[in-house]
């Protein structure tokens, strides 16, 4: 009996940490706002999307020319594949990035903040919980518009509702579109470690560096109508090697994710000079501990399913002895009213084998009280 509890009670045990792993590895990815674009651009569509994001090694130029030959050749492949943009609606969007570092006037002082210059309908792929004001927009006619964070906000002006003031970087007015919470989640939380910082119209970078800007990073949300079109869409629309690419929407899969257990710590030994934003390295993040849940769960599940096997063994020999026992039974008694039968019709007692039977009934009584 104490053993079947202890069994019950390990079995138990094991079942919650499984259940928690799953749990806990859910709450990671959805958290990871920046990995959900697809799912927030088709909406109620019910269509499939993927996202598909792109980071350039430091090395490689990728310039604003090479990004208008990339959408051109996606919107090709969109057109051969007869998923040409309907009126009043866009089948596809996209984003890019540059980091780099900017000098800001406070007080008659210069100080150097991390600076994101950003094009394209970033903020979509990067939704952040606005504080104040608006976002960047890819219809801005304007360049000199920044968004900054919380922590940046008290530090040039000690509050936070600050959109429309006019601050000086490397020397140029600037005014505040916005201001912007930075995320606080698991993953984000540990990867941004720029402090202070803002985000930047990237035509305005490309400008101040004399047209010397280069794209760092490029997401785009488009069709999938076949697993890999968008993915191998891309690949085409890009023309280049050494680039890094990653389907955001999928990368959290199960395939995915038992395919980086098998390479785990592979991922580390990087020589292609690749940059991340702090938003992948979250995710890369947010992909090592899910695939240590994922270990952790299989593990805690391994002793209910061998529970469940032997007593699933059991169970079923104990059935089928009783269903044996019911079947020979049933035989039995077949035979018996066949007897029975063939003994009225041909005038023999009918009821011969039902005095054996007591007489085995009785034998059995005594020896049981010789027994006793």
């Amino acid at each position: 009996m104490i053993k079947r509890i202890i069994i019950i009670a390990v079995n138990a045990l094991c079942i919650i940490g499984f259940v928690v792993c799953l749990s806990v590895s859910a709450s990671i990815q959805s958290s990871l706002r920046s990995q959900q674009a697809a799912t927030a651009w088709a909406g109620q569509s019910g269509e499939r999307f993927a996202q598909i994001s792109v980071f350039f090694p430091e090395y490689h130029r990728f310039d604003e020319n090479d990004l208008r030959r990339v959408r051109s050749n996606i919107d090709d492949t969109l057109l051969t594949a007869s998923l040409e943009t309907a009126p009043m609606r866009r089948l596809h969007t996209d984003a890019w990035s540059a980091s780099t570092e900017v000098s800001i006037l406070d007080n008659h002082d210069m100080f150097t903040v991390n600076a994101m210059a950003v094009g394209g309908d970033f903020f979509i792929f990067n939704p952040m919980r606005l504080r104040d004001g608006s976002f960047l927009s890819p219809n801005d006619i304007m360049h000199d518009r920044i968004v900054i964070d919380e922590e940046l906000a008290w530090r040039l002006f000690g509050a936070i509702r600050v959109a429309g003031f006019e601050v000086y970087i490397n020397y140029r007015p600037f005014v505040v579109a916005g201001v912007v919470a930075r995320e606080t989640d698991f993953a984000n939380s540990r990867a941004y470690t720029y402090g202070a910082s803002l985000f930047m119209s990237f035509d305005m970078l490309t400008e101040m560096t004399g047209g010397e800007a280069s794209i760092n990073t490029y997401t785009i949300v488009m069709p999938d109508p076949i697993s890999n079109f968008a993915y191998n869409a891309v690949v085409s629309a890009i023309q280049y090697d050494n680039v890094y690419m990653v389907e955001n929407n999928t990368r959290f899969s199960l395939e995915n994710t038992f395919a980086r257990i098998g390479t785990f710590g592979e991922r580390s030994m990087r020589t292609d000079a690749i940059a991340f934003p702090y938003w992948e390295n979250a995710a890369r993040f947010a992909e090592d501990w899910i695939a240590l849940l994922l270990v952790l769960a299989l593990l805690f599940i391994v002793f209910p399913i061998i529970c469940a096997i032997i007593y699933g063994i059991i169970l079923s020999r104990i059935l089928f002895r009783l269903i044996k026992a019911t079947i020979l039974k049933k035989l039995d008694e077949r035979e018996m009213r066949k007897y029975k039968d063939y003994a009225l019709e041909h005038g023999l007692d009918p009821h011969i084998y039902d005095d054996e039977e007591e007489d085995d009934g009785e034998d059995e009584n005594d020896i049981d009280d010789e027994d006793n």
